[in-house]
């Protein structure tokens, strides 16, 4: 699946389960220190990790199908 179908995937979840009051989280990690990428990424596993819990906790129906980096910050598909 591509990111964009993956996107437009969640959008639709979100659509589909907003009337159970379900929310749709959908969230990049950030350029991660990973032996994919010779751990030259930005941020650690661990940090990355943390943030994303953080964000996940604080989803609301309103942010459902959202786009959003690590650091908080909405991406457009």
């Amino acid at each position: 699946m591509s990111k964009a179908a993956l996107n437009a995937a969640a959008m639709s979840l979100s659509h589909d389960l907003a009337h159970n009051k379900v929310a749709v989280g959908v969230y990049h990690p950030g350029y991660v220190q990973t032996d994919m990428v010779n751990y030259g990424g930005d941020i650690s596993a661990s940090d990355s990790a943390k943030k994303l819990v953080g964000l996940i906790n604080n989803l609301t129906l309103i942010e459902s199908g959202v786009f959003k980096h690590s650091n908080g910050s909405i991406l457009p598909w």
